[in-house]
């Protein structure tokens, strides 16, 4: 399967939002309860008031989705630009196949571009192999809450300063 990165735009978010919560319910049930994974993704479709967060975070970042060659939405990230990745999901059907190590790259490279110093990330227990590959290293546990649900997952970073070169 070939996989091209593109460009993630505003029109993108409820094929995001339909992936992310496959991909919550499909492979973060195995690390959390049922109850976890509703209350993190609740089925159904996209709320208006999601939607118009989510907006407004993308708009503070820099997007990337992944598409396999027959134009299915494989995955998708996001790092705003403190540098903080704020979403990273890949499809059922697409994981374990470097979509998840294609999109984190290509965030890496766009922080680095920009002269960020590091990347921070609240990774789930799925998720935390994916960014240790990467370099990032866990800071510490961290605990969640989604109405009234908790969710444990791991406050991680990777430094992306160069020895002898300035980063702001």
């Amino acid at each position: 399967m070939k996989i091209l990165l593109d460009t993630l735009a505003e029109a993108d978010l409820a094929d995001c939002h339909a992936l992310f919560v496959d991909a919550v319910h499909a492979l973060g049930r195995r690390h959390y309860r049922p109850e976890q994974c509703a209350a993190w993704a609740p089925p159904g479709a996209m709320p208006d008031a999601w939607r118009d967060g989510w907006a407004r975070r993308l708009a503070r970042a820099w997007g990337v989705k992944a598409l396999a060659d027959d134009g299915r939405l494989a995955g998708f990230a996001w790092l705003l630009f403190d540098g903080e990745f704020d979403m990273l999901y890949v499809a059922p059907w697409a994981a374990g196949r470097g979509v998840g190590s294609r999109l984190v790259g290509a965030l890496l490279y766009e922080g680095r571009r920009a002269g960020l110093a590091a990347l921070t990330v609240y990774a789930s227990h799925g998720a935390r192999p994916l960014f240790e590959r990467a370099g990032f290293v866990v800071e510490r546990d961290h605990l969640a809450w989604r109405d009234g649900v908790a969710l444990e997952n791991w406050i991680m970073r990777a430094s992306l300063a160069e020895p002898g070169r300035a980063a702001r």
